[in-house]
């Protein structure tokens, strides 16, 4: 019990403080020429809508994967399971970005609301990373996709 008596009288204290600084706040209020105060509330209203309107219309948000990683690790491959199932066996040498939205194959047979998914495979090569700084700006997500196999003896070329 002495605690919440403390703890009451804790919360009296700054009750007690809060109506003193309201006090002085309205204090001052009346010493400010009214038209002043009226055109810092004007702009203090403007502002807040400014910012929440700015707020409101970049609320976009992004459903831009990006699937990068070395020459020959398997992004396209990647790419065309995820967009129709389809298993492409073999090397797929990709020398321009493939992009697509649509739902996901595995999302396909759920039932309630499924968004569809920007997927975009970059090109590996080095000399093509240029398309890799296009799509990255715009990227919600980015899987970097690396096959064990070819991993070590190209360890340096991952690291770049």
């Amino acid at each position: 019990m002495e605690g919440m008596e403390l703890w009451k009288e804790q919360v009296e204290v700054w009750r007690n403080q809060l109506e003193q600084w309201l006090h002085q706040a309205i204090e001052y209020s009346h010493q400010i020429p009214p038209t002043q105060l009226y055109i810092a509330i004007a702009v203090l209203v403007v502002t807040t809508l400014l910012l929440l309107s700015i707020r409101l219309l970049k609320r976009t948000t992004s459903n831009t994967i990006v699937l990068t990683g070395l020459t020959g690790s398997g992004k396209t491959i990647l790419f065309y399971q995820l967009r129709d199932g389809s298993s492409h066996l073999g090397a797929v040498t990709s020398m321009e970005t493939n992009e697509g939205t649509f739902l996901l194959h595995s999302e396909s047979s759920k039932k309630g609301k499924i968004k569809p998914v920007h997927l975009c495979d970059v090109p590996g090569h080095s000399r093509l990373r240029t398309k890799l700084d296009e799509v990255l700006s715009q990227a919600a997500g980015i899987v970097f996709v690396v096959d064990a196999l070819e991993f070590l003896p190209n360890c340096h070329l991952a690291s770049e």
